[in-house]
């Protein structure tokens, strides 16, 4: 583990010299859309998301630096200042760049929030008003809002010793409402038997499938390593899952910006044969659907 970590650190380093790349700043909380479906993606692994009246967002992240060392290469996506408290938050797992308890700060109010029970010790108390200590397999539905923890493969220690005692704090999550189903997998490494599980249990509209390993790692041949996906094995989670439509997260914000991991991310998709299903965002950029999931506008 304190491998890892000095190799991830000497991955990024240069990337902390490196200008952040201004976005465009929608306000989708204060933009009236009626009964709308829409997907927005603020960076890295946060994607805010209204299926009708309810909003939720995934691993919420808005700070200027992760874990106050890495910093964001990609501003963030959405206005900050117009940022509302949301009918629900899904934690994937406790590492800084998806645990971000700054960010949560700013969502005071919100409804609920789902996180691994060891996040806990990372959250400030009485932010929301219900908390979800969750493992896979732990549901609850409210309202005809159904979010159900599901396994994915990846690690744990968030700060090194941690990793010893908080045993397999990571989890996908599959949302539902309104029949509406998405697949949030956090960030995770390739297991078959996870993903092709989710077909046999759900009907999946959209899925959220990392496609840039942190510091890089895992970008190589294949689908990448244990605990990371590389684009191709990104791919390979969305023919799995049988998802309907897939954005791509989990890149060009904090660990690179471009370059090959950039390359690897439109080669996935060139060959997929599913391009027009897979819906790759630029940080502020959203997704919008209307009846029957058909996409009917993509913008800033």
């Amino acid at each position: 583990m304190r491998l890892f970590l000095f190799l991830l650190l000497a991955t990024t380093a240069c990337g902390n010299f490196s200008a952040t790349v201004k976005t465009a700043k929608p306000t989708p909380q204060l933009t009236p859309s009626g009964d709308a479906i829409e997907f927005w993606w603020v960076g890295h692994a946060t994607v805010l998301m209204r299926i009708h009246d309810k909003w939720i967002i995934t691993d919420p992240n808005f700070s200027p630096r992760t874990g106050g060392v890495v910093k964001r290469l990609t501003d963030v996506g959405i206005d900050i200042a117009s940022i509302r408290p949301v009918d629900a938050i899904v934690i994937s797992h406790n590492h800084f760049d998806h645990l971000d308890a700054p960010s949560l700060e700013m969502l005071k109010g919100s409804k609920h929030i789902f996180a691994p029970k060891s996040g806990y010790a990372y959250i400030p108390t009485g932010l929301m008003r219900v908390e979800h200590r969750v493992s896979p397999g732990y549901s609850h539905e409210e309202d005809g809002l159904k979010i159900t923890s599901v396994p994915v493969a990846h690690f744990g220690g968030r700060l090194l010793v941690d990793n010893l005692w908080d045993g397999e704090p990571y989890t996908g999550y599959i949302i539902q409402y309104k029949g509406i189903t998405v697949f949030f997998a956090g960030d995770t490494g390739y297991h078959e038997e996870h993903f092709r599980e989710l077909k046999k249990h759900f009907k999946i509209d959209m899925a959220l499938i990392p496609v840039g390993p942190s510091g890089g790692f895992g970008t190589g041949s294949g689908f990448g390593n244990a605990v990371h996906v590389n684009p191709y094995g990104a791919l390979q989670i969305f023919r799995d899952c049988g998802a309907r439509y897939m954005i791509p997260i989990h890149h060009s914000t904090f660990y690179r910006r471009g370059g090959l991991e950039m390359d690897m991310i439109k080669d996935s998709i060139a060959i997929s044969g599913a391009s027009e299903r897979i819906l790759l965002l630029e940080a502020g950029e959203n997704v919008s659907f209307g009846h029957g999931l058909t996409p009917v506008a993509r913008r800033e």
